[in-house]
């Protein structure tokens, strides 16, 4: 009998990456930390909650360490009207907390409580191409709202 080594059974792609990664993340999630955030716009709807949200929860809730960035400058330097940012970070903070994240083993912030984001932001920008933000689908939506 030949023992088979996990994904042998499939080409090396990225399903056979995502199981693997699944698999220790089950068996180590103390190995693991995620940052994860968004930029809070408006109320909670179902597509950011299951596209998202729920499975921040579900690493959280396996024990991965989990830090969120609410990204409250992204939607003042990139909204032409900001609307309610102080409201809809606070809502997002309760969004999480109802869905399962737990305060006392995950680190909720703002960008903007944290200076030392805006002193990161020029190099990063600096690595990101032309050619590569245009084939962001964030960028792309925003950019044709603009038009």
């Amino acid at each position: 009998m030949t023992i088979q080594e996990p994904c042998s059974d499939i080409p090396r792609n990225h399903r056979c990456t995502q199981r693997r990664l699944r698999d220790d993340i089950a068996e180590n999630p103390s190995r693991y930390r995620v940052l994860t955030g968004e930029r809070p716009t408006g109320p909670m709807h179902l597509g950011r909650y299951f596209g998202t949200l729920a499975e921040r929860v579900r690493l959280h809730q396996r024990g991965v360490d989990t830090f969120i960035i609410l990204a409250d400058y992204q939607v003042i330097t990139d909204r032409d009207a900001i609307g309610e940012v102080r409201d809809n970070v606070f809502r997002a903070v309760l969004d999480y907390l109802a869905a399962g994240i737990d305060p006392q083993r995950a680190t909720i912030f703002t960008h903007s409580a944290i200076p030392a984001l805006n002193q990161l932001v020029l190099p990063f920008l600096s690595l990101v191409t032309e050619a590569e933000l245009h084939r962001n689908p964030t960028f792309k939506a925003e950019h044709a709202a603009k038009r």
